[in-house]
């Protein structure tokens, strides 16, 4: 593990100092955890815009964010963010499954 130091403002001190006692744990504890969360959903995020954008697949997507394939068909009905495919490429995609 490496050691990393911030400046925070005195508010957020208290709000991680305010975490720490409710979950009887110390600061460095809650900082770890609320980077790893953060982490997350940077990630998530991130991966969200790139489907949104037609830049990436569901499937990079998933790996970009740390999530199944599943999970991430989830995350894009929860974040309102259409399937990318067009059209075109749907009908392509129904013509070979009826073919089979």
């Amino acid at each position: 593990m490496i050691t990393v130091s911030t400046r925070i403002d005195e508010k957020l001190a208290k709000e991680i100092e305010k975490i720490g006692i409710e979950k009887g744990i110390d600061r460095s504890a809650v900082i770890r955890e609320l980077l790893y969360i953060g982490l997350k959903e940077y990630k998530l995020r991130k991966a969200l815009d790139l489907v949104r954008e037609r830049k990436i697949t569901v499937w990079k997507a998933a790996e970009i964010a740390g999530l199944t394939y599943q999970e991430m068909l989830e995350k894009l009905k929860e974040h309102n963010v259409p399937f990318p495919i067009t059209e075109g490429e749907l009908i392509r995609e129904f013509e070979e499954i009826s073919s089979e």
